[in-house]
Protein backbone atom coordinates (compact mmCIF):
# COMPACT_ATOMS: atom_id res chain seq x y z
CA UNK A 1 0.00 0.00 0.00
CA UNK A 2 0.88 3.30 -0.38
CA UNK A 3 1.77 6.10 1.45
CA UNK A 4 -1.95 7.61 -0.13
CA UNK A 5 -3.75 4.95 0.22
CA UNK A 6 -5.06 3.84 3.45
CA UNK A 7 -6.37 5.90 6.31
CA UNK A 8 -5.55 5.43 10.04
CA UNK A 9 -1.55 5.95 10.69
CA UNK A 10 -0.93 9.18 13.13
CA UNK A 11 -4.87 9.60 13.64
CA UNK A 12 -6.49 10.19 15.87
CA UNK A 13 -3.78 13.16 15.76
CA UNK A 14 -1.31 13.85 18.78
CA UNK A 15 0.09 17.44 17.01
CA UNK A 16 -1.93 19.21 15.11
CA UNK A 17 -0.30 22.31 13.01
CA UNK A 18 -3.66 24.93 11.64
CA UNK A 19 -2.55 26.78 8.74
CA UNK A 20 -3.69 29.90 8.32
CA UNK A 21 -4.36 30.99 11.70
CA UNK A 22 -5.14 35.34 11.76
CA UNK A 23 -5.26 37.85 14.14
CA UNK A 24 -9.46 37.88 14.12
CA UNK A 25 -12.12 35.37 13.41
CA UNK A 26 -13.87 37.34 10.47
CA UNK A 27 -14.68 36.31 7.34
CA UNK A 28 -17.17 37.26 4.71
CA UNK A 29 -18.23 33.71 3.54
CA UNK A 30 -19.49 30.58 5.04
CA UNK A 31 -17.20 28.21 6.51
CA UNK A 32 -14.23 27.90 8.91
CA UNK A 33 -11.30 30.68 9.74
CA UNK A 34 -8.38 29.38 11.34
CA UNK A 35 -8.46 31.40 14.46
CA UNK A 36 -12.21 30.06 14.68
CA UNK A 37 -10.85 26.31 14.54
CA UNK A 38 -8.21 27.31 17.43
CA UNK A 39 -10.75 28.37 19.55
CA UNK A 40 -12.68 25.75 19.29
CA UNK A 41 -10.18 23.07 20.18
CA UNK A 42 -8.42 25.09 23.29
CA UNK A 43 -12.59 25.34 24.46
CA UNK A 44 -13.00 21.63 24.09
CA UNK A 45 -9.91 21.31 25.45
CA UNK A 46 -8.40 19.05 22.83
CA UNK A 47 -5.65 16.40 24.74
CA UNK A 48 -2.96 16.70 21.88
CA UNK A 49 -1.20 19.76 20.66
CA UNK A 50 -1.98 22.06 18.21
CA UNK A 51 0.12 24.90 16.59
CA UNK A 52 -1.11 28.31 15.07
CA UNK A 53 0.74 28.51 11.90
CA UNK A 54 1.06 32.48 10.57
CA UNK A 55 4.20 34.29 8.93
CA UNK A 56 3.07 37.76 9.86
CA UNK A 57 2.03 36.96 14.00
CA UNK A 58 4.42 35.53 17.24
CA UNK A 59 1.22 34.78 19.12
CA UNK A 60 -2.69 34.56 18.56
CA UNK A 61 -5.29 33.87 21.46
CA UNK A 62 -2.20 33.90 23.90
CA UNK A 63 -0.96 31.07 21.97
CA UNK A 64 2.77 31.08 20.10
CA UNK A 65 2.74 31.27 16.31
CA UNK A 66 5.19 29.47 14.10
CA UNK A 67 5.82 31.16 10.59
CA UNK A 68 5.79 27.50 8.23
CA UNK A 69 4.46 23.46 9.71
CA UNK A 70 8.17 22.78 9.11
CA UNK A 71 8.86 25.02 11.89
CA UNK A 72 7.03 23.58 14.37
CA UNK A 73 9.30 21.88 16.67
CA UNK A 74 7.81 17.89 16.74
CA UNK A 75 6.60 16.11 14.28
CA UNK A 76 3.28 16.99 13.01
CA UNK A 77 0.05 14.00 12.55
CA UNK A 78 -2.47 16.52 10.68
CA UNK A 79 -2.56 20.21 9.16
CA UNK A 80 -5.41 21.49 8.93
CA UNK A 81 -5.43 24.44 6.01
CA UNK A 82 -7.49 27.14 5.92
CA UNK A 83 -5.62 29.66 3.99
CA UNK A 84 -7.33 31.06 0.63
CA UNK A 85 -7.62 28.20 -2.10
CA UNK A 86 -4.70 30.11 -4.45
CA UNK A 87 -2.41 29.57 -1.31
CA UNK A 88 -3.07 26.26 -0.60
CA UNK A 89 -0.64 24.26 -2.93
CA UNK A 90 2.50 26.33 -1.64
CA UNK A 91 0.65 24.95 2.06
CA UNK A 92 0.98 21.48 0.88
CA UNK A 93 4.68 21.61 -0.25
CA UNK A 94 5.74 23.11 2.97
CA UNK A 95 3.82 20.10 4.70
CA UNK A 96 5.29 17.60 2.46
CA UNK A 97 8.59 19.18 3.43
CA UNK A 98 7.77 18.67 6.95
CA UNK A 99 7.48 14.81 6.94
CA UNK A 100 3.41 15.76 7.48
CA UNK A 101 1.06 12.10 6.60
CA UNK A 102 -2.28 13.59 7.10
CA UNK A 103 -3.59 17.00 5.67
CA UNK A 104 -7.14 18.45 5.97
CA UNK A 105 -7.97 21.28 3.38
CA UNK A 106 -11.25 22.90 5.12
CA UNK A 107 -10.41 25.41 1.62
CA UNK A 108 -13.26 25.69 -0.40
CA UNK A 109 -13.50 27.13 -3.49
CA UNK A 110 -12.17 23.94 -5.71
CA UNK A 111 -13.73 21.70 -8.63
CA UNK A 112 -16.56 22.44 -6.58
CA UNK A 113 -17.51 26.11 -8.18
CA UNK A 114 -17.26 24.70 -11.77
CA UNK A 115 -14.86 27.45 -12.47
CA UNK A 116 -11.79 26.72 -14.88
CA UNK A 117 -9.94 28.38 -11.69
CA UNK A 118 -11.21 25.78 -8.94
CA UNK A 119 -10.75 23.10 -11.14
CA UNK A 120 -7.44 24.11 -12.02
CA UNK A 121 -6.27 24.31 -8.61
CA UNK A 122 -7.85 21.25 -7.67
CA UNK A 123 -5.71 19.45 -10.16
CA UNK A 124 -2.42 21.34 -8.57
CA UNK A 125 -3.20 19.81 -5.25
CA UNK A 126 -3.73 16.71 -6.16
CA UNK A 127 -0.93 15.97 -8.15
CA UNK A 128 0.97 17.47 -5.07
CA UNK A 129 -0.28 14.90 -3.00
CA UNK A 130 -0.06 11.90 -5.21
CA UNK A 131 3.96 13.13 -5.51
CA UNK A 132 4.49 13.85 -1.97
CA UNK A 133 2.82 11.19 -0.30
CA UNK A 134 0.49 12.97 1.35
CA UNK A 135 -3.10 12.00 2.65
CA UNK A 136 -5.41 14.84 2.14
CA UNK A 137 -8.80 14.76 3.21
CA UNK A 138 -11.12 17.37 1.60
CA UNK A 139 -10.64 19.73 0.37
CA UNK A 140 -14.25 21.82 1.26
CA UNK A 141 -14.53 20.03 4.37
CA UNK A 142 -14.98 20.47 8.22
CA UNK A 143 -12.79 17.31 9.11
CA UNK A 144 -12.96 15.32 12.45
CA UNK A 145 -15.00 15.14 15.39
CA UNK A 146 -13.70 12.26 17.99
CA UNK A 147 -14.64 12.71 21.50
CA UNK A 148 -12.55 10.21 22.91
CA UNK A 149 -9.54 12.76 22.52
CA UNK A 150 -11.75 15.60 22.81
CA UNK A 151 -11.27 16.99 19.08
CA UNK A 152 -14.24 18.95 18.01
CA UNK A 153 -15.31 20.07 14.53
CA UNK A 154 -17.89 22.67 15.48
CA UNK A 155 -17.97 25.40 18.75
CA UNK A 156 -21.90 24.82 19.31
CA UNK A 157 -22.04 21.25 19.05
CA UNK A 158 -21.73 18.53 22.33
CA UNK A 159 -18.63 15.94 22.21
CA UNK A 160 -20.88 13.10 23.28
CA UNK A 161 -18.90 9.58 23.00
CA UNK A 162 -20.52 6.30 21.88
CA UNK A 163 -20.27 3.76 19.35
CA UNK A 164 -21.64 5.54 16.19
CA UNK A 165 -19.69 6.83 13.39
CA UNK A 166 -20.64 8.95 10.59
CA UNK A 167 -18.86 9.16 7.32
CA UNK A 168 -20.05 12.66 5.51
CA UNK A 169 -19.47 14.48 2.36
CA UNK A 170 -21.40 17.13 3.98
CA UNK A 171 -20.21 19.15 6.85
CA UNK A 172 -23.41 20.48 7.30
CA UNK A 173 -25.45 17.15 7.64
CA UNK A 174 -22.37 16.18 9.94
CA UNK A 175 -23.08 18.94 12.53
CA UNK A 176 -27.01 18.48 12.46
CA UNK A 177 -26.60 14.62 13.37
CA UNK A 178 -24.18 15.81 15.99
CA UNK A 179 -26.62 18.25 17.50
CA UNK A 180 -29.57 16.00 17.14
CA UNK A 181 -28.17 12.28 17.66
CA UNK A 182 -27.33 13.26 21.49
CA UNK A 183 -31.35 13.42 21.75
CA UNK A 184 -31.79 9.96 20.85
CA UNK A 185 -29.22 8.66 23.07
CA UNK A 186 -26.59 8.61 19.99
CA UNK A 187 -22.93 8.97 21.10
CA UNK A 188 -20.10 9.14 18.62
CA UNK A 189 -16.65 7.59 18.14
CA UNK A 190 -15.70 9.55 15.06
CA UNK A 191 -18.03 11.97 12.78
CA UNK A 192 -15.92 13.02 9.32
CA UNK A 193 -16.61 15.61 7.05
CA UNK A 194 -14.55 14.24 4.00
CA UNK A 195 -15.88 17.03 1.07
CA UNK A 196 -14.75 17.48 -2.36
CA UNK A 197 -12.40 14.23 -1.90
CA UNK A 198 -9.56 14.34 -4.57
CA UNK A 199 -8.04 11.80 -2.95
CA UNK A 200 -9.64 9.95 0.36
CA UNK A 201 -12.95 9.05 -0.03
CA UNK A 202 -15.95 7.12 2.15
CA UNK A 203 -13.90 3.93 1.20
CA UNK A 204 -10.61 5.03 2.78
CA UNK A 205 -12.73 6.10 5.83
CA UNK A 206 -15.12 3.30 6.12
CA UNK A 207 -11.95 0.57 5.71
CA UNK A 208 -10.38 2.37 8.85
CA UNK A 209 -13.85 2.22 10.89
CA UNK A 210 -14.37 -1.36 10.07
CA UNK A 211 -10.83 -2.04 12.57
CA UNK A 212 -11.77 1.10 14.78
CA UNK A 213 -12.57 -0.54 17.80
CA UNK A 214 -14.59 2.53 19.51
CA UNK A 215 -16.73 2.07 16.27
CA UNK A 216 -19.87 -0.35 16.43
CA UNK A 217 -22.69 0.86 14.21
CA UNK A 218 -20.93 3.36 10.93
CA UNK A 219 -23.08 6.24 9.43
CA UNK A 220 -22.54 7.41 5.67
CA UNK A 221 -23.95 10.51 3.43
CA UNK A 222 -22.53 10.01 0.56
CA UNK A 223 -22.71 12.10 -2.95
CA UNK A 224 -19.98 10.29 -4.85
CA UNK A 225 -18.15 7.38 -5.25
CA UNK A 226 -15.01 6.65 -7.11
CA UNK A 227 -14.52 3.02 -6.81
CA UNK A 228 -18.13 1.54 -6.54
CA UNK A 229 -16.67 -1.92 -6.82
CA UNK A 230 -14.30 -1.62 -4.07
CA UNK A 231 -16.97 0.16 -2.03
CA UNK A 232 -19.81 -2.34 -2.52
CA UNK A 233 -17.20 -5.16 -1.83
CA UNK A 234 -15.94 -3.33 1.91
CA UNK A 235 -19.50 -2.44 2.30
CA UNK A 236 -20.42 -5.86 2.31
CA UNK A 237 -17.82 -7.46 4.35
CA UNK A 238 -18.56 -4.27 7.33
CA UNK A 239 -22.29 -4.73 7.35
CA UNK A 240 -21.99 -8.51 8.78
CA UNK A 241 -20.54 -7.23 11.76
CA UNK A 242 -20.61 -3.31 12.01
CA UNK A 243 -24.09 -2.65 10.72
CA UNK A 244 -24.04 -0.03 7.69
CA UNK A 245 -26.18 3.12 7.11
CA UNK A 246 -26.64 4.95 4.13
CA UNK A 247 -28.02 8.16 2.79
CA UNK A 248 -27.40 8.34 -0.92
CA UNK A 249 -27.47 11.88 -2.28
CA UNK A 250 -28.08 12.79 -5.75
CA UNK A 251 -30.32 10.44 -6.80
CA UNK A 252 -32.63 12.57 -8.82
CA UNK A 253 -31.99 15.49 -11.19
CA UNK A 254 -31.55 18.26 -9.06
CA UNK A 255 -30.15 16.42 -6.44
CA UNK A 256 -27.43 15.32 -8.57
CA UNK A 257 -26.98 19.07 -10.04
CA UNK A 258 -26.42 20.11 -5.97
CA UNK A 259 -24.23 17.44 -5.28
CA UNK A 260 -21.37 18.58 -8.64
CA UNK A 261 -21.94 22.48 -7.18
CA UNK A 262 -21.59 21.10 -3.54
CA UNK A 263 -18.72 18.62 -3.68
CA UNK A 264 -18.08 17.93 -7.12
CA UNK A 265 -19.29 14.27 -7.15
CA UNK A 266 -20.90 12.31 -9.78
CA UNK A 267 -24.05 11.24 -8.35
CA UNK A 268 -23.99 7.74 -10.02
CA UNK A 269 -27.85 6.32 -11.37
CA UNK A 270 -30.51 5.32 -9.00
CA UNK A 271 -30.98 1.26 -10.49
CA UNK A 272 -26.93 0.92 -9.70
CA UNK A 273 -28.04 1.98 -6.16
CA UNK A 274 -30.65 -0.21 -5.76
CA UNK A 275 -28.64 -2.92 -7.16
CA UNK A 276 -26.34 -1.61 -4.22
CA UNK A 277 -28.35 -2.31 -1.36
CA UNK A 278 -29.85 -5.30 -2.26
CA UNK A 279 -26.32 -6.90 -2.52
CA UNK A 280 -24.63 -5.33 0.36
CA UNK A 281 -27.35 -5.29 2.65
CA UNK A 282 -26.49 -1.63 4.29
CA UNK A 283 -29.08 -0.14 5.86
CA UNK A 284 -30.86 2.53 2.97
CA UNK A 285 -32.59 5.65 4.65
CA UNK A 286 -33.46 9.04 2.57
CA UNK A 287 -33.08 11.82 5.39
CA UNK A 288 -31.05 12.26 8.46
CA UNK A 289 -34.32 11.92 10.50
CA UNK A 290 -34.40 8.70 9.45
CA UNK A 291 -30.72 7.68 9.79
CA UNK A 292 -31.36 9.24 13.13
CA UNK A 293 -34.01 6.80 14.36
CA UNK A 294 -33.08 3.56 12.64
CA UNK A 295 -29.30 4.49 14.57
CA UNK A 296 -31.70 4.56 17.56
CA UNK A 297 -33.40 1.14 16.99
CA UNK A 298 -29.97 -0.66 16.58
CA UNK A 299 -28.86 0.94 20.04
CA UNK A 300 -31.68 0.63 22.04
CA UNK A 301 -33.95 -2.19 20.71
CA UNK A 302 -31.91 -5.94 21.22
CA UNK A 303 -31.16 -7.80 17.70
CA UNK A 304 -34.21 -9.62 16.27
CA UNK A 305 -34.69 -11.23 12.46
CA UNK A 306 -38.44 -10.23 12.61
CA UNK A 307 -40.64 -7.76 14.16
CA UNK A 308 -44.08 -8.94 14.53
CA UNK A 309 -46.03 -5.92 15.98
CA UNK A 310 -48.85 -5.09 18.43
CA UNK A 311 -50.10 -1.85 17.73
CA UNK A 312 -51.84 0.14 19.54
CA UNK A 313 -53.74 3.39 18.98
CA UNK A 314 -54.99 5.79 21.30
CA UNK A 315 -56.69 9.01 19.89
CA UNK A 316 -53.98 9.06 16.84
CA UNK A 317 -56.38 7.76 14.17
CA UNK A 318 -58.33 5.09 13.86
CA UNK A 319 -57.21 1.39 13.94
CA UNK A 320 -57.84 1.39 9.97
CA UNK A 321 -55.76 4.43 9.55
CA UNK A 322 -52.91 3.13 11.71
CA UNK A 323 -53.17 -0.19 9.90
CA UNK A 324 -52.85 1.51 6.80
CA UNK A 325 -49.32 3.22 7.61
CA UNK A 326 -48.18 -0.02 8.94
CA UNK A 327 -48.73 -2.17 5.90
CA UNK A 328 -47.58 0.62 4.03
CA UNK A 329 -43.78 0.58 5.70
CA UNK A 330 -44.42 -3.23 5.72
CA UNK A 331 -44.14 -3.26 9.19
CA UNK A 332 -45.66 -7.19 10.51
CA UNK A 333 -48.99 -6.37 12.24
CA UNK A 334 -50.00 -10.04 12.87
CA UNK A 335 -53.90 -11.44 14.20
CA UNK A 336 -53.21 -11.95 18.06
CA UNK A 337 -53.34 -15.11 19.32
CA UNK A 338 -57.24 -16.22 20.79
CA UNK A 339 -55.92 -16.31 24.37
CA UNK A 340 -54.41 -12.80 23.84
CA UNK A 341 -58.13 -11.86 22.79
CA UNK A 342 -59.61 -13.56 25.25
CA UNK A 343 -57.57 -12.17 27.93
CA UNK A 344 -57.88 -8.03 26.35
CA UNK A 345 -61.75 -8.16 26.37
CA UNK A 346 -62.11 -9.03 29.99
CA UNK A 347 -61.65 -5.99 30.58
CA UNK A 348 -61.22 -3.79 28.06
CA UNK A 349 -64.59 -2.49 26.78
CA UNK A 350 -65.58 -2.79 22.54
CA UNK A 351 -67.77 0.15 22.81
CA UNK A 352 -65.56 2.90 20.65
CA UNK A 353 -62.58 0.52 21.16
CA UNK A 354 -61.40 -2.74 19.18
CA UNK A 355 -58.67 -5.57 20.62
CA UNK A 356 -57.94 -6.21 17.10
CA UNK A 357 -54.48 -5.80 15.75
CA UNK A 358 -53.59 -2.91 15.58
CA UNK A 359 -56.00 -2.40 18.94
CA UNK A 360 -57.60 1.03 19.81
CA UNK A 361 -57.61 1.34 23.11
CA UNK A 362 -58.00 5.30 23.98
CA UNK A 363 -59.79 3.96 27.40
CA UNK A 364 -57.00 2.26 28.31
CA UNK A 365 -53.50 4.20 28.50
CA UNK A 366 -54.87 6.59 30.84
CA UNK A 367 -55.02 3.81 33.74
CA UNK A 368 -51.86 2.31 35.22
CA UNK A 369 -53.17 -1.23 36.41
CA UNK A 370 -54.44 -1.44 33.06
CA UNK A 371 -51.90 -0.44 31.28
CA UNK A 372 -49.85 -2.77 32.91
CA UNK A 373 -52.29 -5.58 32.25
CA UNK A 374 -52.91 -4.83 28.55
CA UNK A 375 -48.72 -5.35 27.85
CA UNK A 376 -48.52 -8.77 29.90
CA UNK A 377 -51.07 -9.94 27.68
CA UNK A 378 -48.95 -8.50 25.12
CA UNK A 379 -45.67 -9.85 26.01
CA UNK A 380 -46.85 -12.71 26.80
CA UNK A 381 -48.25 -13.66 23.59
CA UNK A 382 -45.87 -15.74 21.23
CA UNK A 383 -46.93 -14.49 17.74
CA UNK A 384 -45.64 -10.22 19.13
CA UNK A 385 -42.39 -9.27 19.34
CA UNK A 386 -43.05 -5.48 20.20
CA UNK A 387 -45.80 -3.59 21.50
CA UNK A 388 -45.84 -0.27 19.51
CA UNK A 389 -47.78 1.97 21.46
CA UNK A 390 -49.00 4.98 19.15
CA UNK A 391 -50.26 8.67 20.65
CA UNK A 392 -50.96 11.59 19.83
CA UNK A 393 -49.16 14.46 21.34
CA UNK A 394 -52.51 15.83 23.12
CA UNK A 395 -52.53 12.97 25.62
CA UNK A 396 -49.61 14.33 27.27
CA UNK A 397 -51.43 17.26 28.21
CA UNK A 398 -53.84 14.37 30.30
CA UNK A 399 -53.14 11.61 32.40
CA UNK A 400 -51.37 9.84 29.81
CA UNK A 401 -48.24 11.02 30.02
CA UNK A 402 -47.59 9.57 33.87
CA UNK A 403 -49.08 7.06 33.29
CA UNK A 404 -46.76 5.35 30.59
CA UNK A 405 -43.44 7.08 32.59
CA UNK A 406 -45.07 5.21 35.93
CA UNK A 407 -42.51 3.26 37.84
CA UNK A 408 -44.63 0.28 37.29
CA UNK A 409 -45.24 0.18 33.98
CA UNK A 410 -41.19 1.46 33.48
CA UNK A 411 -40.20 -1.73 35.46
CA UNK A 412 -42.03 -3.63 33.44
CA UNK A 413 -40.89 -2.41 29.86
CA UNK A 414 -37.28 -3.04 31.16
CA UNK A 415 -37.63 -6.29 33.38
CA UNK A 416 -40.71 -8.27 31.89
CA UNK A 417 -40.08 -12.44 31.77
CA UNK A 418 -41.10 -12.80 27.92
CA UNK A 419 -38.20 -10.46 26.78
CA UNK A 420 -40.90 -8.24 24.71
CA UNK A 421 -39.68 -4.73 23.26
CA UNK A 422 -42.08 -1.65 24.22
CA UNK A 423 -41.87 1.53 22.28
CA UNK A 424 -43.85 4.34 21.73
CA UNK A 425 -44.31 6.45 18.47
CA UNK A 426 -46.00 9.92 19.17
CA UNK A 427 -47.76 12.15 16.66
CA UNK A 428 -49.88 14.78 16.20
CA UNK A 429 -50.38 16.89 13.08
CA UNK A 430 -49.78 20.89 13.67
CA UNK A 431 -48.20 19.94 16.59
CA UNK A 432 -44.71 19.31 15.81
CA UNK A 433 -42.53 21.26 18.76
CA UNK A 434 -44.71 19.16 21.40
CA UNK A 435 -44.48 15.82 19.24
CA UNK A 436 -41.07 16.46 19.60
CA UNK A 437 -41.19 17.49 23.53
CA UNK A 438 -42.60 14.52 24.43
CA UNK A 439 -40.78 12.09 22.68
CA UNK A 440 -37.86 13.45 24.17
CA UNK A 441 -39.53 13.18 27.54
CA UNK A 442 -40.15 9.67 26.97
CA UNK A 443 -36.32 8.75 25.87
CA UNK A 444 -35.31 10.42 29.09
CA UNK A 445 -37.75 8.12 30.45
CA UNK A 446 -35.70 4.94 29.44
CA UNK A 447 -38.27 4.29 26.53
CA UNK A 448 -37.38 4.21 22.47
CA UNK A 449 -39.73 7.01 21.05
CA UNK A 450 -39.93 7.66 17.49
CA UNK A 451 -41.14 10.98 16.10
CA UNK A 452 -44.43 9.44 14.26
CA UNK A 453 -46.11 5.89 13.40
CA UNK A 454 -45.04 6.41 10.07
CA UNK A 455 -41.32 6.83 10.97
CA UNK A 456 -41.76 4.31 13.52
CA UNK A 457 -42.64 1.20 11.88
CA UNK A 458 -40.47 2.28 8.92
CA UNK A 459 -37.03 2.25 11.03
CA UNK A 460 -38.32 -1.42 12.83
CA UNK A 461 -39.01 -3.09 9.43
CA UNK A 462 -35.36 -1.81 8.22
CA UNK A 463 -33.86 -3.25 11.89
CA UNK A 464 -35.52 -6.25 11.32
CA UNK A 465 -34.33 -6.49 7.48
CA UNK A 466 -30.66 -6.04 8.34
CA UNK A 467 -31.22 -8.94 11.14
CA UNK A 468 -32.33 -10.90 8.84
CA UNK A 469 -30.04 -10.45 6.28
CA UNK A 470 -27.21 -11.01 8.48
CA UNK A 471 -28.55 -13.93 9.86
CA UNK A 472 -29.51 -15.41 5.86
CA UNK A 473 -25.70 -14.63 4.52
CA UNK A 474 -23.90 -16.21 7.91
CA UNK A 475 -22.64 -13.15 9.56
CA UNK A 476 -23.05 -11.39 13.37
CA UNK A 477 -23.36 -8.16 14.17
CA UNK A 478 -21.31 -7.79 17.18
CA UNK A 479 -22.45 -4.30 18.11
CA UNK A 480 -24.43 -3.87 21.85
CA UNK A 481 -27.22 -2.19 23.36
CA UNK A 482 -25.67 1.15 25.27
CA UNK A 483 -28.99 2.51 26.71
CA UNK A 484 -30.77 1.96 29.69
CA UNK A 485 -33.71 2.44 26.69
CA UNK A 486 -35.22 -1.11 25.74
Amino acid sequence: MTRNGGFGEAFPPKAIAIVGVSRNEHMNHPGYTGALLLRTFREAGFQGRVYPINPKAETIQGVKVYPSVGAVPEPVDMAIVTVPAAAVPHVLEDCAAAGVLNVQICTSGFGETGEAEGKRLETSIREIALREGLRVIGPNCMGFQIPSVRMKMFQDVPLVQGPVAFVSQSGGHARMYLLQGPEYGIGFSKVISYGNAILMDATDFLEYLADDSETEIICMYLEGIKDGGRFAKLVSQVNMTKPVIIWKGGLTSAGARAAASHTGSLAGDRQIWDAFFTQTGAIRVGSLAEMIEITATIIHLKPTPQVRAAVLAAGGGSSVATGDVCAEECLDVPALSPQTITGLREFISLVNQSVGNPLDVPGVVSDVSSVRRMFELLAADPLIDIILLHLSAEFFVGPTHSVITDEQVLRFIRENPWGTQIAVAVSGEGHVRDTEKYARELREAGIMAYSSLRSACRALHRFAGYHQFVAESGGHAQYTTHSRMI
